[in-house]
């Protein structure tokens, strides 16, 4: 599962315009700088706008001003200098654990219990401990402040 990026106030406008089937977005010069730095299977989503029209992206890729970008189901075409933004969704906000919506269990986890998503924490009713998700069948138990 990718792991999203985020920056404060990213945004930026459109070196070039763009057609319905680019993948490659040029921002104007010093723009990308705004935008997360993005690893192996980092990414974020982003948002063009220009006048009434908008499409959401996932960008994949940065480079400097140039960006590699995943278009929606309905890409459009956009003019030079229309707006280029780092948006937080809902789709992304989906993916957020929430406190209140956790897995409880009665036995420890470790080597007996796949995670529903990647660092999942699920809470222990029988012993009260609480356990995370490091790698596939492992969970590291939490352990609580002193």
């Amino acid at each position: 599962m990718p792991v999203y990026k985020f920056e404060n106030n990213a945004k930026g406008k459109l070196e070039n315009a763009i057609g319905a089937g680019d993948t490659s977005i040029t921002l104007e010069s010093g723009d990308g700088a705004l935008f997360p730095t993005l690893g192996f299977d980092e990414q974020f989503q982003a948002i063009m706008i220009e006048g009434s029209k908008s499409e959401w992206v996932t960008c994949t890729a940065r480079a400097g001003d140039i960006l590699t970008v995943i278009r929606s189901a309905t890409p459009q075409s956009f003019d030079t200098g229309a707006d280029f933004e780092l948006r937080m969704s809902g789709n992304i906000l989906e993916l957020f654990f929430q406190k209140g919506e956790n897995r409880v269990v009665t036995e420890d986890p470790h080597q007996t219990l796949a995670a529903n998503y990647f660092g999942e924490e699920v809470y222990n009713a029988t012993n009260g401990k609480w356990w995370k998700q490091t790698t596939g069948l492992n969970w590291l138990e939490m352990g609580v402040p002193d």
